[in-house]
């Protein structure tokens, strides 16, 4: 594995930049203009930029990454995301269970317990994992039925992917789901080996993990960006 820097952009959009890409998830907002600053930078200006959209959700998706186009390699959204494009070519439209392969870069799309899907990209010695909305969405207050059927729903997507070891990994830890705000994480954990866990998609103040947590994962690895624009450097 070779060692990336993140940036958070906002809510669950990240800024990943390998030793040969730059990789941009779920662009929704950059208040503080983190795309345009790295991508300026001269020991960016060989590398590969790949823009990848989990689904159309106005949280997930800004058609304004568009005006990368001329920077962007490739652009890989969810079918149901429609952008256009000088150049039509660049854009990918995938469907859970679609792959893409390249020279030393290849990208998945997984299923969503909300809209669009998942992704798992290999970029160099790196595994990146960016759940989108999959997630276990469990909500005080709403029906048991429909507890039960989103629980059903998110066990049978986890199910089927297929990595068991990532080297880095996006995770919904949504603060409006109260006391099930780590179901989602504490399941991904059982069925991963995740290198570096990001939380995401926060809907109010970040997570400060629970001691229950804390002890069952004492062990791993989390990085959890407080403002837009926080950054992690380094290797683990």
């Amino acid at each position: 594995m070779k060692p990336f820097n993140i940036y958070f952009l906002h809510h669950s959009g990240f800024l990943v930049e390998t030793d040969r890409a730059v990789l941009v998830f779920d662009y929704y907002r950059d208040p503080l203009h983190v795309v345009e600053s790295v991508l300026s930078r001269q020991e960016t200006v060989n590398k590969k930029v790949y823009f990848f959209v989990s689904h159309v959700h106005g949280d997930h998706f800004n058609p304004q990454i568009r005006l990368y186009e001329e920077r962007a390699s490739a652009y890989f959204m969810h079918e149901d995301c429609h952008m256009l494009l000088n150049h039509g070519e660049k854009c990918h439209l995938m469907k859970p269970g679609d792959s893409f392969f390249g020279d030393d870069f290849s990208v998945k799309m997984y299923g969503s317990t909300d809209a669009g899907g998942s992704f798992i990209v290999w970029i160099g010695d790196n595994t990146i994992f960016h759940a989108g909305d999959l997630n276990w969405w469990h909500w005080a207050g709403e029906p048991d039925e429909n507890n039960e059927e989103a629980a059903e729903l998110f066990f049978e997507e986890l199910k089927k992917i297929e990595e068991t070891r990532v080297d880095l990994a996006f995770i919904p830890v949504d603060y409006r789901q109260q006391t099930a705000r780590e179901w989602g994480v504490k399941e991904y954990l059982k069925r991963m080996d995740i290198g570096l866990l990001v939380p995401m998609h926060y809907f109010g103040t970040p997570w400060i993990p629970s001691y229950e947590f804390r002890w069952l994962h004492r062990k791993q690895r989390i990085w959890i960006p407080l403002s837009d624009g926080d950054e992690f450097r380094g290797e683990w």
